[in-house]
């Protein structure tokens, strides 16, 4: 059974106002004594999986900022499948045509881009550390890096943002040519300076038909361009999916390294580790959190994460835990069109991409009424 392992890098540049990420803005990380922390904490965790792991992701924070020495020892003593996916999280104005290649030499096959906007006035709300001129240069200098794939992240739905603006966003990226995209409508998430702007009324809520209107013109686009949907919010070209993120859209295991970092081991715990990263550094093999949830709580996990994915929910998988949706609750989804519902899985309609979450919380009430 394919496994993964996540490392949290917490380092930012900048804290941007709609992140609820576990980040730290700092003048001068403790790099090399956060690395080694990682590695004793992949020691304690190493003999719970069977066989070497089959994707590595390095997230943060900014990951691009760790130094490349530091990241090629993480990657060589994780020791991944031969020719196994290996991703880093990078900002533009954290990278050079330089670095690149320092990454690639580290061990990275494969980077995942911040840009989120090529707007100057959305990428200044967002607090965004580099310019949008940076976003281009990086765009230009990975084509030419040689990774084995790459990924964008594109935000939408922002304040004040216009149809013809987040037309201009897709026309920038898809210019690029980037073999898989990520695709976000700006969350207000409790407690980020975002939500609390958007509580006093500093900037308008979002419109609803609006971000629905973007949403379909950027699904449209990509898929026009040969980036197919495979989850929500991630397109790609045939072999570019994110192999990494795919463990977690199936329901596969994973060991969460790093400053707050999630893991599910194979034994079905959930682990936690410390959140603030002197904490971690100090104890990185004492996590604040160690659960094992029991089955209606496994079976909740189990649709939230797979009903987003194109191959959906497998329903042998979720009797297997002891829960079934009826028919009966199933029904009016499938007649109105948003869900497609077989003997073996429940999956979305294309109709049903849009309103995925609401799925989500529909199914997941339909388990908890009937434990």
């Amino acid at each position: 059974m394919p496994w993964g392992v996540y490392l949290h890098i917490p380092w930012c540049l900048t804290r941007c106002p709609y992140c609820a990420f576990n980040v730290e803005v700092h003048p001068s990380p403790p790099t090399r004594a956060y690395t080694e922390a990682l590695l004793v904490q992949w020691e304690g965790v190493r003999s719970r999986f069977e066989g070497p792991p089959s994707t590595i992701f390095l997230g943060g924070g900014t990951p691009s900022l760790h130094p490349p020495g530091d990241l090629a020892r993480l990657v060589q003593a994780l020791d991944p499948v031969e020719d196994g996916e290996v991703t880093l999280e990078a900002n533009p104005g954290t990278v050079d045509a330089q670095a690149l290649q320092g990454l690639r030499s580290a061990g990275i096959n494969r980077l995942s881009l911040g840009i989120q906007t090529f707007h100057e006035g959305h990428a200044r709300f967002l607090n965004r550390a580099h310019s949008v001129g940076d976003a281009r240069s990086l765009l230009a200098q990975v084509k030419q890096a040689g990774f084995r794939s790459w990924s964008a992240d594109l935000i939408f739905a922002l304040p004040d943002q216009t149809l013809a603006e987040f037309h201009g966003d897709l026309d920038a990226l898809l210019h690029a040519e980037p073999p898989h995209v990520s695709l976000y409508g700006l969350t207000a998430e409790p407690g980020t300076p975002y939500t609390r702007g958007l509580e006093k009324g500093q900037f308008p809520a979002q419109d609803t038909d609006l971000w629905a209107d973007m949403y379909a013109a950027a699904v449209e686009r990509l898929e026009a361009a040969g980036l197919l949907r495979y989850e929500v919010s991630n397109f790609a070209r045939p072999g570019h999916r994110s192999a990494h993120n795919e463990l977690y859209w199936r329901g596969h295991r994973y060991a969460g390294l790093g400053a707050g970092a999630h893991g599910w081991l194979p034994d079905g715990e959930r682990t936690i580790a410390q959140v603030a990263p002197a904490d971690f550094i100090a104890t990185p093999c004492q996590p604040s959190s160690i659960e094992r949830p029991d089955s209606l709580a496994a079976a909740s996990e189990l649709i939230l994460c797979t009903l987003r994915h194109v191959d959906g929910v497998d329903r042998a998988r979720l009797r297997s835990l002891g829960h079934e949706i009826p028919a009966s609750d199933l029904a009016p989804w499938s007649r109105h069109g948003l869900l497609r519902v077989t003997e073996d899985a429940i999956t979305l309609e294309p109709d049903g991409w849009a309103v995925a979450d609401a799925l989500v919380r529909k199914l997941v009430e339909s388990l908890g009424a009937r434990s």
